[in-house]
């Protein structure tokens, strides 16, 4: 057998490809959208990809699948789940499976299980070595239902919703789970960082045997009071899932060659855009955004949470322009976009940020200021508003006396709660997100935001006060 697990740091995906070398075929399981790694590690061991399988829709990434698949000529099946009804079968499935149906490549046979709670149609994806035993089960691709250290969460798709799905997700991990052994390996979708569990631990594989003991979440306890403890200090979940789930039920568009084939636009094009519907978005870090910018433009710094605040602040009715000072980030950009369903990318600013200075166009700063200066000036300045942008668990376990809390993900609903003829300081965790929330107030109206540089761990560095 040939096994190769694909990770991709940031959104925290884990993707399969797994080949039989008596038939030369191969299996991808939950594929990317930018899918020439399944296909070069194929070439590279004379293997052809027959079958795509999706253990469930997706809410975080938008599936490969049909990308693949029409990469590779239209061949390949692709098997998705049967189960959930209606309102989450995928349309574009070749077979719609359920438990009992199999796959066989040679010596490696696939078959199902029905492990919903995460979402409604959830199945596992179950790999049997022949040649050593047809009955068990060697390796359980989880998807989202099962983590190393964690549990898929039940809460995705809205309250009404998580009262069914939780209850169902606790069968399956008391009663469904049953049936696998100790020893069978575990293959989640997703590891440490995703935001499709609680506490999904570093490490990218495990056992079922080691998880039944080690993960909390298989620790047995009245269902009422497992469900209160799973959702306990639960992560807030991007707004964009829902559209993800939506995408990715109907099939999503395929992308052909826009990977490589970005548009280069002068200043001068660009200054023409500003005013349009297009949004700018500026990948370079926060220093050098602070310095000098675009006005009106939004800081995501680059990196692998590009793609996941792009998800929370971006909306998606828009065409975008990038602005970078190294034009090999931008295929890993429109990748990084690309991931989460941001499909219109116009192109990115030739010559970067100095192209746009030399052709004498206005740029616009961001104040920062350090923690300590921030310490003396929220005793002078009694019309500073600060605003805390972190998550409500980092909000707990500390922060600065009389600052505002708004997670900057929910900052666009809830704008209207910050005085805008009142200077803002902005503080997160180092000064990323701060530096994304700084970005969109700035778009808004506010004329007086400063990101504090460092956040609340140079603050907390510094042992100034906080509280809890």
């Amino acid at each position: 057998m040939q096994f190769h697990q694909r990770f991709v740091p940031g959104l925290a995906i884990a993707s399969y490809i797994v080949g039989d070398e008596k038939s030369s075929e191969a299996a991808v399981i939950d594929p990317t959208r930018d899918v020439d790694d399944y296909i070069d590690f194929a070439k590279d061991n004379n293997l052809h990809i027959k079958h795509i399988i999706e253990t469930h829709v997706h809410a975080d990434f938008v599936c490969g699948s049909r990308e693949l698949k029409s990469r590779l000529n239209d061949e390949p099946t692709i098997h998705c789940s049967g189960y959930g009804g209606k309102d989450w079968t995928q349309s574009f499935a070749d077979q719609h499976v359920k438990e009992g149906d199999t796959i066989t490549m040679g010596d490696l046979k696939f078959g199902y299980k029905h492990v919903p709670g995460h979402t409604p149609e959830h199945i596992s994806i179950n790999l049997f070595d022949m040649t050593r035993s047809k009955e068990t089960p060697w390796v359980m691709f989880s998807g989202d239902f099962l983590f190393v250290g964690d549990v898929g969460r039940p809460d995705l798709l809205g309250e009404e919703e998580q009262k069914e799905l939780a209850h169902q997700l606790y069968e399956s991990v008391f009663e469904r789970l049953k049936e696998f052994a100790d020893f069978t390996e575990v293959y989640p979708a997703h590891g440490a960082g995703s935001l499709c569990g609680k506490a999904i631990g570093s490490r990218r594989s495990s056992t079922v045997g080691y998880e039944r003991r080690f993960n909390p979440a298989l620790q047995k306890q009245p269902e009422e009071q497992w469900v209160e403890s799973l959702l306990n200090e639960m992560p807030l979940s991007p707004s964009y899932f829902k559209r993800m789930k939506q995408v990715n039920r109907q099939g999503p568009a395929i992308i052909e060659n826009r990977l490589s084939d970005q548009k280069r636009w002068d200043a001068r094009q660009v200054h023409e855009r500003v005013c349009d519907d297009c949004l700018i978005v500026d990948v370079r870090s926060k220093e050098s955004f602070a310095a000098a910018h675009i006005p009106n433009t939004i800081n995501i710094p680059f990196g692998s949470n590009l793609p996941t605040w792009t998800g929370w602040v971006l909306p998606y009715d828009r065409p975008i322009l990038v602005i970078s000072d190294e034009p090999s980030q931008i295929k890993q950009v429109v990748t990084h976009l690309l991931r989460v369903g941001f499909d219109d990318i116009e192109g990115y600013l030739e010559g970067g940020i100095g192209s746009w200075e030399t052709s004498g166009f206005p740029l616009s700063t961001l104040n920062t200021m350090s923690v300590h200066d921030l310490s003396r000036k929220r005793k002078t300045e009694k019309q500073l508003t600060i605003l805390d942008v972190r998550t409500d668990k980092e909000w707990n376990d500390g922060h600065i006396e009389g600052a505002i809390h708004i997670h900057g993900g929910r900052l666009q609903e809830r704008v209207d709660e910050l005085p805008s003829d009142k200077p803002v300081a902005v503080v997160c965790g180092s000064g990323y997100r701060a530096s994304i929330a700084s970005s969109f107030l700035k778009r808004e109206g506010f004329e007086d935001v400063t990101n504090i540089m460092g956040g609340m761990s140079a603050w907390k560095a510094a042992e100034l006060p906080t509280v809890s």
